[in-house]
C-alpha cells in the first residue's frame, strides 16, 4: 500500500511539473498571426465600425531589405464589426493561423467615432487579457491610412509611428500608452488624453493631443504645449525669442512643474508654478550678456505663461481636464468633487524662466 501511494505521488508531481511548464500548450511561431497595428473608422453601416488589422510579412527578411519595396513589408485585412470583440473574431476567419496580440504597436480610432466606441475599445482591449498593454493608442481623421505609412525602415517590417513614440527625441512626453489611457479612463477627476496625429503625403507629424469626455477634442499646437507645461511633460522644448528685430532660439528647455488645489469659499483656485530652464542656441547678438538674458527668459516666460491660459480656455470649453486639476482635487483637502465642473475655477500661474550657461552661443 506505501508503495502503491508513493507511486501515486510521484505521477502526481510529474504531472504537476509539467503543467507547470507550460509547454503542452505552446503554438509554434508559423502557427500565428502576429497583428502590429489596429485602426477603427466609421462604416456606412449605422452601429458597426471599420476594423482593419495590420500584419507583419513574415517572408520579408533583412537577407531581402533591398529589394522588398515597403509597402510589401506589411499587409493588412479589413472587417465590419460592432465591437472589438466582434472584430477579432471576424478578422480570425480570414486567417489560416491564430491571431497573436501580444505585439500590437499602435491603436488607431478615427477623431470622427462617438466617444462611447473609444471607451468600450480601451476597455475590451484591457479587459480580454490578449493585449500588452504597452501600445499606443493615437486619434486620426482617417485611422486606415496611418496603418499604411510604412516608410523603409532599418528593421524589416517596423512600426514607424511606434518608433517615433518611444524616442527620447520627442520634445514632450506623448500621453497614450494603452496602461496609462484605461487607468485614467476609470480613475475620476481625469480626461484621458493621447496624441492627436496629423498625416501629408506619406508622412506624420506629432503635435497635438485628443482628450476623451462627452466627445472626442483635438486640442490646438498652442494649448498642447501648455498642456505639457501644466503636466510637467516638457522633455526638450524649443521656442524662439524677438529682440531688435533678431530671433534668437532658445532650446533643451525643461524643468518641472508644481500645482496646489485650493478652495477658499466657493471659489476654487488652482495655483501653478512652473521652474524653467534652457539654452540660447542661434540668434546671439553680442554685447552686454546680462540685459540680453533678462529679455528673452522674459520673452519665453510670457510664451509659456500664453500657452498655459489657452489650455486653461480648452479644458473649459471641452468640458475636460487632462490636467488632472479635479483628480489632485479629490487627493488634497480641497474637498473637490472629482465630476467635471469648471465653475468659480480660477488659475494663477507663475512662470520663472532662466537661461542655462551651457548653450553653444553662451
Amino acid at each position: 500500500m506505501r508503495r502503491r501511494n508513493r507511486i501515486l505521488r510521484a505521477l502526481a508531481a510529474a504531472l504537476l511539473m509539467i503543467g507547470l511548464t507550460g509547454c503542452w500548450d505552446q503554438h509554434p511561431v508559423e502557427f500565428r498571426a502576429p497583428v502590429a497595428g489596429i485602426a477603427i473608422d466609421p462604416s456606412k453601416k449605422p452601429g458597426e465600425y471599420l476594423y482593419t488589422f495590420l500584419f507583419p510579412n513574415v517572408t520579408t527578411s533583412t537577407s531581402s531589405l533591398a529589394t522588398t519595396p515597403s509597402s510589401d513589408e506589411f499587409y493588412s485585412i479589413q472587417v465590419q464589426a460592432n465591437s472589438l470583440t466582434q472584430a477579432l473574431e471576424s478578422a480570425q476567419l480570414h486567417q489560416s493561423r491564430t491571431l497573436y496580440l501580444g505585439q500590437v504597436r499602435i491603436l488607431c480610432l478615427s477623431t470622427k467615432l462617438p466617444s462611447s466606441v473609444w471607451k468600450r475599445t480601451i476597455l475590451a482591449s484591457s479587459d480580454s487579457g490578449r493585449f500588452v498593454l504597452t501600445f499606443w493608442i493615437l486619434a486620426v481623421p482617417n485611422a486606415a491610412k496611418v496603418l499604411e505609412l510604412t516608410p523603409p525602415e532599418e528593421v524589416v517590417p517596423d512600426v514607424a509611428i511606434y518608433r517615433a513614440l518611444n524616442c527620447r527625441c520627442q520634445p514632450i512626453v506623448w500621453p497614450g500608452r494603452a496602461w496609462r489611457t484605461w487607468a485614467d479612463l476609470t480613475t475620476p477627476g481625469i480626461s484621458p488624453t493621447v496624441s492627436a496625429l496629423s498625416t501629408s503625403d506619406g508622412t506624420f507629424e506629432l503635435g497635438r493631443i485628443a482628450v476623451l469626455g462627452s466627445h472626442v477634442s483635438v486640442w490646438s499646437p498652442n494649448a498642447t504645449n501648455g498642456w505639457a507645461y501644466l503636466s510637467g511633460r516638457v522633455e526638450r522644448d524649443t521656442m524662439t525669442a524677438t529682440l531688435h528685430h533678431q530671433t534668437m532660439t532658445v532650446g533643451l528647455i525643461r524643468g518641472h512643474t508644481r500645482l496646489r488645489v485650493t478652495r477658499e469659499g466657493m471659489k476654487v483656485l488652482v495655483t501653478a508654478k512652473l521652474t524653467y530652464s534652457g539654452e540660447l542656441t542661434a540668434g546671439f547678438l553680442g554685447g552686454d550678456n546680462a540685459t540680453l538674458d533678462k529679455h528673452v527668459e522674459a520673452d519665453i516666460a510670457e510664451q509659456i505663461h500664453r500657452a498655459v491660459a489657452s489650455a486653461w480656455r480648452e479644458a473649459h470649453a471641452t468640458d475636460t481636464d487632462p490636467m488632472g486639476f479635479h483628480r489632485l482635487g479629490t487627493w488634497s483637502d480641497a474637498r473637490i468633487s472629482p465630476a467635471m465642473n469648471w465653475k468659480n475655477w480660477e488659475l494663477h500661474t507663475v512662470v520663472r524662466f532662466t537661461l542655462r550657461n551651457e548653450g553653444v552661443m553662451r
